[in-house]
Formats: C-alpha cells, sequence, structure tokens
C-alpha cells in the first residue's frame, strides 16, 4: 500500500533540484528553489470557508483550491514543516481555513489595538484640548456674529477654566456643578449659557468616542439643585427717538477726551452698523483716500462684504482713534482699542450707555433703529438704499437695482445723516434734492 503521508526523506529534500516539486502526502508540498539546498515550504488545501468561497463566485472563479506558506527550508526542516501542518490539517478536516482563521484574527487584534488606542487618547484627552482641538473648530464656524464667536471662547477658556487640565473621560457632574456654583445667582445669564455650551461638548464627546456614559452637563442633572435659569424677554432693541440723536451725541462727544468707548459708539451711531462690526474693525478695512470701510463677509450676518461710507465726522473719530493709540496702516491692528491694546469688550458700549443720565433705558444695538426712522420719516431715501446701509437682506428686484448701484449713492444720504446728529441744519429739502438726483441714476 502507497504511503499516503510523510512520503519523503530528509536526504530527498536536501538533494531535491531547482524546479522540483515534492509531495509529503497530506497536502505538504515542497518546492526547490534556484539555489541548491533552499526551498520553500507550502500546505495545500481546499477551502469550505463562506467568506472564501463567496469571493471566489463574486470574481467568477470556481476554485477552492488554496496554497498556505510554511517556511522556507533549510530554516523550516522536514520535521518542523510536518509538525506546523498536523494541526492545519485537523483544521481543514474540522471545516476551517487557515488562512481565513488568521485574516480574521488580524482584523480582530487590528481592531482591538484601534479600540485600546482610543481608549488611551480618551483617557489623556483634557476638557481644555478637546475644546480648543475638536470641538470649538467645528462649533465657531457656524456663527457669523463675532460676539457670539468670543463668548463661545470665553466659556471653555475663563467660565469653564477650572475643567481645563481634567481627564475629559473622567469629568463628572460635580465638577461641572462645582463651575456653575458660584456665578449661578451672580452671573445667572452666563452661568446658564456655559451650562448649554459644556452639555453640548459632552455630546460631540460622546459621539466621537471621547466620552462613556450620560453627558454629565444636562440640565436635567442640576433641574433639583440650581434655581431655573432666568428668561430673557426677547423683542426689539429700545431705540433713541431720532429726535433725541442730537442731544444723545452731544452728551457722547463731551466724553470722548477720557477714551474710546464713546468714539466706538459714536461711530456705530453714524455708521448705522452692528457693536461688533465696530468693535473688531481693523485698519486694513478702511481705505482713507476712497473714504470708505469694506467689512469681509466673514464677520457680516448676511456673509457678503459691506461697504460703508465714510463721512467727514467718521473720518475725525479715525484721527481721534489714532491718537488714543490706534496704529493706521498695522493689518492686525483694530482700530478701537483699549487701554491693553486689545479690541473693547462686547459690553462697553452699552454700559457706557447705561451711565449717561436720560438714556440708560436705550441700547447701542437700537441705534441703527434710530437712523432708519429718521431716513425713512424725515427724508425721500429710497427704500433700498436705507436696507442696503443696515445690510438687510434685500428682495429679488431690489437686490437687481443695488446691483447697479455703488457706495457713492449712499453717501449723500450718511454725510446727510451726519449733519443731523450734529444739529446742523441738513433739513428735509437735503435729503430730497440727494434722493430726487439719486434715483434718476437708475
Amino acid at each position: 500500500m502507497a504511503k499516503t503521508l510523510n512520503r519523503l526523506t530528509a536526504n530527498e529534500i536536501k538533494a531535491a533540484h531547482s524546479g522540483a516539486n515534492l509531495n509529503d502526502g497530506g497536502g505538504l508540498f515542497y518546492r526547490a528553489d534556484k539555489t541548491p539546498g533552499s526551498g520553500q515550504w507550502k500546505f495545500r488545501f481546499t477551502s469550505r470557508d463562506p467568506d472564501f468561497v463567496a469571493r471566489q463566485a463574486a470574481k467568477g472563479s470556481a476554485t477552492r483550491q488554496r496554497d498556505m506558506g510554511l517556511g522556507t527550508y533549510p530554516t523550516t526542516s522536514l520535521a518542523s514543516a510536518r509538525a506546523k501542518v498536523a494541526p492545519l490539517r485537523a483544521a481543514v478536516d474540522a471545516g476551517h481555513d487557515p488562512i481565513e482563521d488568521a485574516r480574521r484574527d488580524a482584523k480582530a487584534a487590528e481592531r482591538e489595538a484601534a479600540d485600546a488606542a482610543r481608549v488611551r487618547a480618551a483617557e489623556e484627552m483634557t476638557f481644555g484640548r478637546y475644546a480648543d482641538e475638536l470641538f470649538l473648530p467645528v462649533m465657531l464656524p457656524r456663527f457669523t456674529n463675532a460676539a457670539h464667536i468670543q463668548q463661545w471662547r470665553a466659556t471653555f477658556a475663563t467660565h469653564a477654566r477650572e475643567l481645563r487640565d481634567k481627564p475629559l473621560a473622567h469629568i463628572t457632574r460635580e465638577d461641572i456643578l462645582a463651575v456653575l456654583l458660584p456665578i449661578w445667582e451672580t452671573k445667572n445669564v452666563t452661568a446658564a449659557r456655559s451650562r448649554e455650551r459644556i452639555e453640548r461638548l459632552f455630546s460631540h464627546a460622546i459621539q466621537n468616542g471621547y466620552f462613556t456614559g450620560d453627558n454629565p452637563a444636562t440640565w436635567t442633572q442640576f433641574d433639583h439643585t440650581l434655581t431655573p435659569p432666568k428668561k430673557l424677554t426677547r423683542g426689539h432693541h429700545t431705540s433713541i427717538p431720532h429726535g433725541q440723536i442730537t442731544d444723545f451725541l452731544s452728551v457722547v462727544r463731551s466724553r470722548q477726551g477720557g477714551g474710546v468707548t464713546a468714539l466706538m459708539l459714536e461711530w456705530i451711531a453714524l455708521a448705522a452698523c452692528r457693536t461688533g462690526e465696530a468693535r473688531f474693525a481693523v485698519w486694513d478695512e478702511i481705505d482713507l483716500e476712497q473714504k470708505v470701510w469694506t467689512i469681509p463677509a466673514a464677520r457680516m450676518k448676511m456673509r457678503r462684504d459691506h461697504v460703508v461710507p465714510i463721512t467727514g465726522r467718521m473720518f475725525e473719530i479715525l484721527e481721534e482713534a489714532q491718537r488714543h493709540g490706534s496704529v493706521f496702516g498695522s493689518t492686525k491692528r483694530h482700530v478701537f482699542l483699549n487701554g491693553k491694546g486689545h479690541p473693547l469688550s462686547e459690553m462697553a458700549a452699552l454700559m457706557f450707555m447705561r451711565r449717561l443720565q436720560g438714556f440708560e433705558k436705550y441700547t447701542v444695538h437700537g441705534l441703527r433703529a434710530t437712523f432708519k426712522g429718521w431716513a425713512a420719516t424725515e427724508t425721500d431715501f429710497p427704500r433700498e438704499l436705507i436696507e442696503e446701509q443696515l445690510a438687510h437682506q434685500l428682495g429679488a428686484v431690489e437686490r437687481a437695482y443695488m446691483r447697479l448701484s455703488a457706495v457713492e449713492r449712499r453717501r449723500p444720504m450718511m454725510e446727510a445723516w451726519a449733519a443731523y446728529c450734529a444739529g446742523e441744519d441738513a433739513g428735509a429739502d437735503t435729503g430730497n434734492a440727494v434722493a430726487v438726483s439719486t434715483g434718476s441714476g437708475q
């Protein structure tokens, strides 16, 4: 009877000529290399593994035979090759495919290594790093208001600073409560908004594998410990009646010798711009030769560039700002700087107004409505010019009209507004005359 296993001898392997294929039986084969005394061991078997069969079928192949390398001779001797193949042969007899099993084991090991790496990364990730590197870069581009961006940054840099060095994965409800408690009653709005932003950070971290378990910053974690957040009453910003703007700006100008806030407040009134647009104005947005201020789309609510004509009085304000330390031509420097060389705070102009007797109840943002009230009731300037100056969204017909226009169409209106604010006798006639000449260019 012919032998089915262990057919070869060590001498036959050693003497095999180049290219010889020798069968030891049971699927163990030896192929001699060109170099005398060297070769390759392999195990040949028929696979019944469903994954392999499916892949072969997808390629249109009926082949089920596979070769598995077992090492090289003479490093792997005949006896070693037989020892290696024995458990593999038994696995095939049991319905396994050792190549597929090894592939699946390697994939599982990769997944385990990746999971372990994520766990280590989560353990090493601090609250501050996660906020700065992963969370805020996703959140902040969603906002157009520079003030909102600054508020979000302040939450994670200032209000939650006690959490910054803590491992994110280990932060608890008690850690967050320790941040909120000291300011919950005295700065309730700030504290409530900070909690909401921290909650959103943890929601982001949970979805991205950096935190496991319940979100420790949800309101349900604190609703029986902290008093309910104060509800903000929202509505129109209280605006100064345009008939009082001269008196208001007269008081503002009387305070301008003492600081930049009064200068910026008058600038906001004369430009009918938003507070954030003025606070973050930089010198490279100012063209003194053309007398225009171009606010980039990134800082505009409507996400489009906005050009503001610089009137005579606004030009004087820029000169005053320079005398207070702002340097024209420094592209990265802001126009309105505080004593430390930084942009004025979001609340600076509003708190300034609240200290002006008789004007305490009005808001800075309301100055835009003051301008609109004057232009709509005291002049005949076209509505689309007024809305364009306010950087409001226009209707389709008005947008088409404005494409034919330029900032110079609005300059006479803003000069008339500056004259009115100064108490000069601009009068309705000036507005009417300009409005007629402006309209004739359609």
